[in-house]
């Protein structure tokens, strides 16, 4: 079919009335333009915007014909017409379009070494004021037909007849984008004189005039097709033949017949147990072996196992994994009620028994993988003996006491005044050993969770809390979630928050030492050692404030602000290192108005020159309105001055109508680009808003007069040896943990 659609398409195409061929155009972009300047015999102007044209500068084009067919000759073209974007015209009058007879390039064409010009293509062409900003054509098409007949494209030159002064857009125009163009009309091409239809090609029609029309054959029969061969088209018949004759019921089947719709069905008369019934109910008196996952779905007990031996290996469900290798599990259960439970047991002594031999393994493991609700809970333990609890090792210790929060690993809680919720003791002296370890993969969960004047308390030789977690390892709140903290979805090892004002969700203080210090190694360049963030849109709102309680004409601050403003109380200043190895202070100049400057050099050309802004430099200025030139002549002269300065260019001249060729610099001060009317902007009432927000920003309770001690804890009882945790590993889990989307707002958290 797939060639059955292809042809006819193509048969579609052939109807269409056949044309002749038609004119074709081309254009051509310079692969080189400059020009030089006998005034400055040795300077290059190849990556200049502008091709000036007067009586000592001539300017140079070249066009590369290699995207000309092969073959095409002189005869081949039409016409080949040069278009030029005039930019300025200082002084009217016409203009020489000359050969160029010798090689150059762009980036090393001099005045000095500037090849012969030959004849002239189009002479006197004219050029007046009126030209500026237009387009101006000439017919060039002798040079292009010479070309492709043989002499050699060394391009053209654009030679002023006095007194003109103009320039034309080079290539390098980024303002206009107006560089050269060469356009080309060739001739047209030839004409059809017939389409005909080959014997095997599978269509009909043709001819050699008018209006051909191409079908594909209809000699094929009923029942035939065109099909490919692979040498010819050719009909074809359809493939297919036969007839059922009837349809017999088998072994264990019913049903059957000779003509019209056939049925078959199971032979539920058959007691043998051959076979399994669907949506009937199945008794299996032998030993049944299933290779593969067995799910059952029921609205009661899903799988129920008995057994009558009295025999201590016997069990009523067993679960066995005999891998060796990986978080393998015998027996797994789940609970989707938020009052369910996973894996229940009841007995005389022990309703539920784990043991293991591996020196890593675990007797029992708890994993709660919900997330949401405020009882989940991994390992849930309870007892109604004022001297039971939760075992460990062998012995139990307290009361133990649970009550409904978010969902965390394990929760404990005393009202004794020297009790403790948790009580995590860790005697090795060696080892990657934890006192108490936590863990939770809920989205909303903790690893470890406390309340109080002080959430969690730790102290260590080394190290106090660690925390480790898909989105924070360690997170601290003042006063509950702010709602930046809710929404922000980045994760991190610390994340401290506070809805509070006149709080802080982060607080580091130290004595002679670092309050807070930050390291990075990052060798990509990627990522900063510190990011500052404000996410206010309004203006001028503080990101980044530096301050100090010395006074000189007020507190001494800095402040970098929303919009992108460094505003500092004190001085801006550089260090240069002294040939002596003094380390001395620079300091940047200041001004009462926003101004951007720029440098450069130029030289007069009969007492005058035109200077082109920096397009860069133009882009970040407003040079529309008032900007200003300061002037340096670099030889004797009788002084310079500005005039028709404009939003691109200014130009310079010799005072008294001195016609001197001497160089100069300049330097430009112009305004700022949407700071045009700033002017010793008065930062009195910022100033002030700012730092009241720094004091208001202080934390609210009483300085430390010290060093403090952690709370006044008692004694720890004695704790049994327990099995030593793996280091650094994680629970074996059922599943992974699901991904953590982005932050939400948290949940309430258990008073």
């Amino acid at each position: 079919m797939k060639n059955l659609k292809t042809r006819l398409r193509l048969a579609s195409l052939l109807t269409l009335t056949l044309l002749a061929c038609t004119a074709a155009y081309g254009q051509l972009t310079p692969v080189g333009d400059s020009y030089t300047n006998t005034a400055a015999a040795t300077t290059n102007y190849g990556a200049k915007t502008l091709l000036d044209v007067e009586s000592t500068q001539t300017s140079f084009i070249q066009f590369n014909l290699s995207s000309i067919p092969a073959g095409y000759t002189s005869a081949d073209i039409t016409q080949a017409t040069l278009k030029l974007y005039v930019n300025a015209v200082t002084t009217a009058g016409s203009f020489n379009v000359d050969y160029v007879n010798g090689a150059w390039t762009e980036s090393t064409l001099e005045a000095s070494n500037a090849p012969a010009l030959g004849t002239t293509i189009a002479a006197s062409v004219p050029l007046t004021t009126a030209d500026k900003n237009q387009f101006i054509l000439i017919n060039v098409t002798a040079a292009v037909q010479a070309w492709l007949s043989g002499t050699p494209n060394d391009g053209i030159a654009l030679v002023a007849n006095s007194p003109l002064n103009a320039s034309f857009d080079s290539k390098e125009s980024t303002t206009t984008s107006h560089a050269a163009e060469l356009d080309i009309v060739f001739a047209g091409g030839g004409t059809l004189t017939g389409v005909t239809t080959a014997s095997g090609s599978g269509l009909t029609g043709g001819g050699t005039s008018g209006t051909l029309t191409l079908s594909l054959t209809n000699a094929c029969a009923a029942n035939q097709v065109l099909q490919w061969s692979g040498t010819a088209w050719a009909c074809a018949n359809l493939k297919g033949s036969g007839t059922i004759t009837g349809v017999t019921a088998g072994t264990d089947l019913t049903g059957g017949g000779t003509s019209g719709n056939v049925t078959l069905n199971l032979n539920t008369a058959v007691t043998n147990g051959l076979y399994a019934q669907l949506g009937a109910a199945n008794t299996f008196t032998a030993n049944q072996t299933v290779n593969g996952t067995l799910t059952a779905n029921s609205s009661g007990f899903t799988i129920v196992g008995n057994t009558s031996s009295t025999a201590t290996d016997a069990a009523g469900v067993i679960g066995e994994a005999t891998a060796t290798t990986g978080s393998t599990v015998g027996v797994a259960g789940g609970s989707s009620s938020p009052s369910g439970f996973g894996v229940t047991g009841g007995g005389g002594a022990v309703g539920v028994q784990g043991s293991t031999w591996l020196a890593t393994g675990y007797g029992v493991e708890g994993v709660n993988e919900a997330t949401s609700g405020n009882l989940a809970t991994g390992v849930y333990g309870q007892t109604n003996s004022p001297a039971g609890g939760v075992a460990v090792a062998g012995t139990t210790y307290g009361s133990y006491y649970y009550f409904p929060g978010g969902a965390v690993g394990t929760e404990g809680a005393t009202t004794s005044a020297t009790g403790y919720g948790v009580l995590g003791v860790n005697g090795a002296t060696t080892g990657t050993t934890a006192g108490v370890y936590g863990q939770s993969y809920s989205n909303a969960g903790y690893g470890v969770y406390g309340v109080g004047n002080t959430g969690v308390y730790a102290s260590g030789n080394y190290t106090g809390v660690q925390g480790e977690g898909i989105g924070w390892g360690v997170r601290g709140t003042a006063t509950g979630s702010s709602n930046t903290g809710a929404s922000e979805g980045a994760d991190a090892g610390v994340w401290g928050d506070t809805s509070q004002s006149g709080y802080a969700g982060v607080l580091g203080t130290a004595d002679e030492s670092f309050g807070v210090y930050a390291e990075n190694n990052d060798g990509s360049g990627l990522y900063p050692t510190m990011v500052v963030a404000n996410f206010a849109t309004q203006t001028h709102n503080p990101v980044f404030q530096t301050s100090s309680p010395n006074t000189y004409s007020g507190s001494r601050h800095c402040t970098i602000d929303t919009s992108a403003n460094l505003t500092c109380t004190g001085v801006v200043s550089g260090v240069v290192q002294a040939d002596d190895g003094r380390q001395t202070a620079i300091y940047a100049m200041q001004s009462a108005e926003n101004w951007l400057e720029d440098a450069g050099s130029g030289q007069l050309s009969g007492g005058s020159a035109r200077i082109e802004l920096d397009p860069a430099f133009a882009q970040t200025v407003n040079a529309g309105v008032e900007y200003h030139v300061f002037l340096t002549p670099n030889g004797d002269s009788k002084g310079l001055y500005v005039s028709q300065k404009t939003a691109t260019s200014f130009e310079v001249h010799e005072q008294g109508g001195g016609t001197s060729s001497i160089a100069f610099d300049y330097r430009i001060m112009a305004k700022r680009k949407g700071y045009e009317n700033v002017r010793l902007e008065d930062l009195t009432e910022r100033l002030n808003k700012i730092e009241a927000g720094r004091r208001k920003a202080r934390p609210s309770a009483a300085p430390l007069s010290g060093p403090q001690s952690g709370p006044k804890m008692p004694t720890p009882i004695a704790m049994p040896v327990a099995v030593q945790r793996p280091a650094s590993v994680a629970p074996k889990l059922l599943h992974m943990p699901p991904v953590r989307p982005a932050v939400e707002p948290v949940a309430a958290q258990p008073k």
